[in-house]
């Protein structure tokens, strides 16, 4: 049997944080602009050997302005910004599938790894707000069937981009006055529904390899396309059970797009709460969920989570089956629905048992205690390899990175989880992830 990968753990690096107040406990109240406190964060991280920073992206404005401004900065140059002055960690910015080219994303990611030393990743996602679509010139969001089509057709290009020029280290070639061998260098000349694109890329592959992929998404087209295309997937998952079925279900389903089972990771988001004592946690939760201005009261909650009429729910009582299933008007992405649901059915929660495992985020897990008890119920998913690890959404930033990479890290690291520093590695091989694109081209082909 092979063994058992390390615990793979990734800082998502919203700004001041991904709470809503975050801003109020920074002296400097424009931090989400400023590359020395991104630098700060990603130090901490780097100091925690966290496997990569991560910055998700909607390409639009959504914060009202008493809230944290989320999704400001461009991902792609901040990460470029920060490979440059802080080593090893992994870099993978946000890119929509929507409203993104192959061509130009595949030039940028290829030139972050590249100048990365092998560092670089993407987080593809699909955009489904009709604000993000009035950003581009349309007046509603594409519809899903279409995006979803258009990401896989994306993704298909990006690859064989990245793919349409390698280096070798010698042949022939350099005896005739090469720089590289000719043959090493194609045209992909594809023509889809949405991309015509005659390549080749003019950035050459990174010696180390592609780039690592990373999909957003929970639906049944969404998990499709990571089995095809992704090498991890970031899911909306709280639910145990649901979370080693999926682990499971992606195990084999990458099978049929000529992959190695087990080749596809999965990775929840998790919201920790660390406080010193278990009561600090408790009330330092309280805090979080008042000045976020969640709602306490479980019937608006679980309304404001699912946009049901609070007149429908009951405190005390489950919710239906017809409210379990995803309801027609939902817009958000499916996979947080989803995770609502998994937990609602699997453990036949009433709506205010419901409402308390929702307290600050929809769809992600929420660990609240000591770091002793927060490292517990992170090893307690991998060791029953219910997830690969875990896209760590802080609250603060940086204070929780500081707790997280000096007081839960090194029980991890005592448990024989996870690594005590860096090694000179790609992204791609910190992440134990193998790179089938060569075995699935052959098999296409």
């Amino acid at each position: 049997m092979a063994e058992k990968h390390h615990l793979i753990l990734t800082l998502i690096i919203h700004g001041a944080g991904s709470h809503k107040q975050a801003w109020r406990a920074l002296p400097d109240r424009d931090a989400f602009l400023s590359l020395d406190h991104y630098l700060e964060v990603a130090r901490i991280a780097h100091r925690g050997t966290f496997d990569a920073l991560w910055l998700p992206d909607i390409p639009m404005t959504i914060s009202p302005p008493e809230h944290t401004p989320y999704h400001s900065v461009d991902p792609t140059l901040l990460m470029t910004a920060i490979a440059a002055q802080v080593p090893d960690i992994g870099v993978v910015p946000t890119i929509s599938t929507t409203y993104s080219h192959p061509f130009t994303t595949a030039r940028n990611i290829a030139t972050l790894d590249v100048l990365s030393d092998g560092r670089a990743g993407i987080n593809a996602i699909m955009s489904y707000a009709d604000r993000a679509a009035q950003n581009y010139g349309d007046s509603d969001a594409i519809p899903y069937d279409q995006r979803q089509r258009r990401a896989n057709e994306f993704l298909e290009v990006y690859r064989q981009l990245g793919e349409s020029w390698t280096l070798s280290d010698g042949g022939p070639w350099r005896d005739q006055g090469l720089l590289f061998d000719p043959a090493l260098r194609r045209e992909i000349n594809y023509k889809g529904e949405f991309y015509q694109v005659r390549g080749p890329l003019n950035v050459p592959q990174a010696r180390t390899g592609r780039p690592l992929l990373s999909i957003a998404g929970g639906s049944e087209q969404s998990l499709d396309l990571a089995a095809r295309h992704a090498d991890i997937l970031y899911a909306a998952l709280v639910h145990k059970g649901a979370a080693r079925d999926l682990v499971r279900d992606l195990h084999t389903r990458v099978q049929k797009y000529g992959r190695r089972p087990g080749s596809l990771k999965v990775m929840p988001g998790l919201v920790p709460v660390i406080g010193s004592t278990e009561e600090e946690a408790r009330r330092k939760l309280e805090k979080l969920a008042l000045e976020g201005g969640y709602a306490t009261d479980p019937v608006q909650r679980i309304s404001d989570l699912l946009g049901y009429d609070p007149a429908t729910l009951h405190p005390d009582r489950p919710l239906t089956e017809e409210q379990l299933r995803l309801p027609a008007s939902w817009k958000r992405p499916v996979g947080l629905f989803h995770s609502v649901a998994d937990v609602a059915r699997r453990d036949n929660l009433s709506v205010r048992e419901l409402a308390r495992v929702f307290q600050l985020d929809i769809g992600h897990r929420l660990v609240v205690g000591t770091p002793e008890s927060v490292a517990e119920q992170m090893l307690d998913w991998w060791r029953d390899d219910a997830s690969h690890g875990f896209a760590i959404r802080a609250q603060y930033l940086p204070e929780d990175a500081t707790l997280l990479a000096d007081e839960v890290i090194p029980i991890l690291r005592k448990a024989g989880a996870f690594p005590e520093g860096y090694r000179k590695e790609s992204l791609r091989e910190r992440f134990g992830a193998h790179d089938d694109a060569p075995e699935r081209a052959a098999l296409a082909g």
